[in-house]
């Protein structure tokens, strides 16, 4: 099974991720680590984010076929958001006979601008692209829940719940493990 994560930047997704790693033994494949090294290995990507991106892109693709087998439980965690390339990234996944389990960060902008600023930017962008990204963002969030439902949803006041999402999540493995 992947654990995919749909809602805005910043919004304690890695904070999750780490939680499911811990409770499940989970695999989790953080975006912004492989980012991070791959500007340590070719700093000047810094200067084409699309060429980070197109770069980023091929080293996941790779990746991702092959991670169930590669954990003791067959559970992978995306850390990173899916709603700007589910077209391309889910039926990646499916294809690779994964099951889909969709956390959906459902905040409100102040909240997202909040945990944004408390988080700060990245390397490869700055806290302000990202505010000024948010409306594109809401765009693909939209596409991507007019097609998905999520098994789990957080709200401003639930985000840091995090006991709620493994026991949805234990269910549907179980579920899973019993058909």
């Amino acid at each position: 099974m992947v654990v995919l994560f749909s809602g805005g930047n910043g919004v304690g997704k890695s904070t999750l991720a780490r939680y499911l790693q811990q409770e499940f033994k989970a695999l989790v494949i953080e975006n912004d680590a492989i980012r991070t090294a791959l500007l340590d290995y070719e700093p000047e990507l810094i200067n084409d984010r699309e060429c980070l991106g197109n770069v980023m892109w091929n080293y996941t693709t790779d990746l991702y076929p092959s991670l169930a087998s590669r954990t003791p439980n067959g559970l992978v965690v995306r850390d990173a958001v899916v709603d700007w390339s589910f077209e391309k990234i889910i039926p990646m996944f499916q294809k690779a006979g994964y099951k889909l389990f969709i956390v959906r960060f459902e905040l409100s902008r102040e909240k997202r601008i909040e945990l944004l600023k408390a988080r700060g930017g990245k390397q490869w962008i700055s806290l302000e692209n990202f505010i000024e990204m948010m409306d594109l963002h809401d765009m693909h969030e939209a596409r991507f829940l007019s097609q998905y439902t999520p098994d789990v949803v957080l709200t401003d006041e639930t985000v840091f719940q995090y006991q709620n999402v493994a026991k949805v999540l234990t269910k549907k493995l179980q579920s899973i493990n019993t058909q």
